[in-house]
């Protein structure tokens, strides 16, 4: 976790502060970002809840994340959640996963992008980075919100050994969608995705060939990412099967953050996208709970 903060300061020019990252701001005080760009951190929410405490006893803007536990029925809707496939739950086996876990229509759309031809392998090098970025760039621009520079995907594939895995049409092998993800002991996470929509789902058969990469590589639990309870990223990450799991905020401003920028996405996406892809790497820098 330590090393993933030395590449965000390393790649935005963040100064480090007892072990947060202090992010600069355009429009008033730095901010204490710890982990920054994670959905959680490696704390657990008491660990968390004293930490802000004492960062936030001078008065300083903070963020911090924390897996929480599940809890009984459905998260709130709206309310900040990880989800994740525990694959030791079935035996590691990508069988039991396909025919238990995975909803009928997480099946369904799999086949279907194989009937259409897709294909799904691992890729490295510089160019495997730019057909991500590529990809994932589109995906931000629909949600309305900046990328994040392409030299930071470069550094967590160098240094943190990220790998990435792409989904390209059977024909003219143009990338369809594609992730990034990493390793950390037992666990698996992916924290950037991006596909292009299609009615042959290539999309669904990422996430598939997903889990059947981290279960080749012996992997415990996949984390599929951050997602807002009842949206549409939320239902197709618990079509294969993730588990939602509440994440604690801990924050000098604590509010709900999609709701928070909820206005400032709708003018992102207004706005033209040579402007957008230009100054949205640079803008990131200044986002302490991005």
């Amino acid at each position: 976790m330590a090393a993933w903060r030395e590449i965000y300061c390393g790649v935005y020019r963040w100064r480090r502060e007892n072990g947060f990252a202090v992010v600069p701001s355009l429009l008033g005080r730095a901010a204490f970002s710890y982990l920054p760009g994670l959905g959680y951190t490696d704390l657990t929410p008491e660990e968390a809840e004293a930490l802000a405490g004492e960062v936030g006893g001078g008065g300083r803007m903070f963020n911090i994340r924390a897996l929480g536990a599940p809890g009984p029925g459905d998260p709130p809707p709206g309310s900040p959640v990880a989800q994740r496939l525990d694959l030791s739950a079935w035996g590691r086996d990508s069988g039991a996963v396909w025919s238990r876990a995975l909803s009928r229509r997480a099946r369904r759309s799999i086949r279907r992008a194989r009937e259409a031809g897709y294909t799904v392998s691992e890729e490295a090098g510089a160019s495997a980075v730019g057909v991500f970025h590529d990809l994932a760039r589109r995906a931000f621009e629909r949600h309305g919100s900046p990328m994040v520079p392409s030299k930071l995907f470069s550094a967590l594939v160098s240094e943190l050994g990220a790998r990435i895995l792409v989904v390209r049409d059977g024909a003219a092998r143009r990338p369809a969608a594609a992730l990034i993800w990493l390793r950390d002991g037992p666990l698996a996470w992916a924290p950037w995705s991006g596909a292009i929509r299609r009615r042959d789902y290539p999309g669904s058969l990422l996430f598939w060939g997903w889990v059947e990469t981290a279960l080749r590589y012996g992997v415990g639990v996949v984390d599929f990412g951050r997602s807002s309870a009842g949206q549409g990223a939320y239902v197709f990450k618990r079509n294969f099967g993730a588990t939602a799991i509440p994440l604690r905020w801990f924050s000098d401003r604590p509010a709900d953050l999609y709701r928070r920028y909820a206005a400032a996405q709708r003018v992102w996406r207004a706005l033209p996208r040579p402007l957008t892809r230009r100054v949205g790497p640079a803008l990131c820098r200044y986002l302490a709970d991005y």
